[in-house]
């Protein structure tokens, strides 16, 4: 039996900092900031016909810029939501970008790059497992990346 399964996500990004001071000796500048997007801001994580884990077509991409030094930037997701009550967790949502160095599961948050500095591109390769059990529909949820703090 075939049946479509059609997942939606929704990307938010959040940016926590601390150290100022830290800002300064990095790079001079009248107030340290960072910007975060995604692209796309909404990511269709494709259909899937059939039990097991299938790759979401198109990457996600994370850009962040910044002009101060800043520690890992993480991402989490939720548990992707049928309206009907039926649910994936966050378990069966992997993430694959090259610190992480093979897909891993989001059931925790995971350090998708290192402390850094500057503006940098961030490419994630998703994935999904679904199951027999997994009801026909849209399945809805949200991505968040946090930018965490220098250590």
């Amino acid at each position: 039996m075939m049946k479509r399964v059609l997942i939606t996500a929704w990307v938010v990004a959040a940016a926590s900092i601390g150290f100022v001071a830290l800002a300064e000796a990095v790079e001079p500048a009248d107030k340290p900031f960072i910007h975060v997007s995604t692209s796309p801001s909404r990511l269709d994580l494709g259909t899937a016909y059939f039990s097991g884990p299938r790759n979401v077509p198109k990457a996600l991409t994370v850009q962040v810029d910044s002009n101060c030094l800043h520690g890992p930037i993480m991402i989490s997701a939720t548990t992707l939501k049928h309206d009907l009550g039926a649910s994936i967790p966050p378990e069966h949502i992997l993430v694959r970008t090259k610190a992480t160095r093979g897909f891993v599961p989001m059931d925790r948050p995971v350090a998708i790059s290192a402390p850094t500095s500057g503006s940098h591109r961030i490419v994630l390769d998703l994935q999904v497992r679904t199951e027999l059990k997994h009801l026909a529909g849209k399945y809805r949820g949200m991505f968040t990346v946090t930018v965490m703090p220098p250590l």
